[in-house]
């Protein structure tokens, strides 16, 4: 009796260790990045996506971000006061249009887009941010709303 409560304790010892080893070995994947969408690719960390697409975040952002990572796009939205908001724009090197006349056709068209809830209300005003770098084309939309609002597209060329 006494082998076979032994041999049981060892089993469920050997099973533990085999769980938290392999929770200490993925803890700084996407797997475990609140912020990432369903679906977001799972082969990089947070800092390498964002490295990858050559995009900062300014502390202002923490827990105001989500995003969607894949192999050539990103999917990035921000909702933060305009400083904030701002201060991405700067950071990232983004240029600005003039107010847009309408929400832009391309996010509410967009079918991905459309999955992560990305809503545009028409009555807001909207203005387009715009990057193109190291084979990188990175677009953003701004609204004007009092927390405002970020939709960013960026994919390798």
């Amino acid at each position: 009796m006494r082998k076979w409560i032994v041999g049981c304790v060892s089993v469920v010892v050997v099973v533990l260790i085999g769980l938290v080893g392999t929770r200490v070995l993925l803890r700084d994947t996407t797997r475990f990045d609140d912020r990432a969408y369903s679906g977001s690719s799972f082969s990089k960390t947070p800092d390498e996506v964002f490295t990858d697409f050559d995009i900062t975040l300014p502390a202002c952002t923490d827990g105001r971000m989500r995003y969607w990572a894949g192999s050539l796009d990103l999917y990035l939205t921000i909702t933060a006061p305009p400083d904030c908001v701002s201060r991405f724009i700067e950071e990232n090197r983004l240029s600005t249009s003039e107010p847009l006349p309408a929400a832009p056709l391309t996010v509410t068209r967009d079918k991905r887009a459309a999955e992560f809830g990305w809503t545009l209300p028409a009555d807001r005003v909207y203005r387009s941010h715009r990057r193109e770098e190291d084979n990188v084309e990175t677009k953003a939309w701004t609204d004007d709303a009092a927390e405002q609002s970020l939709y960013l597209t960026a994919w390798h060329q």
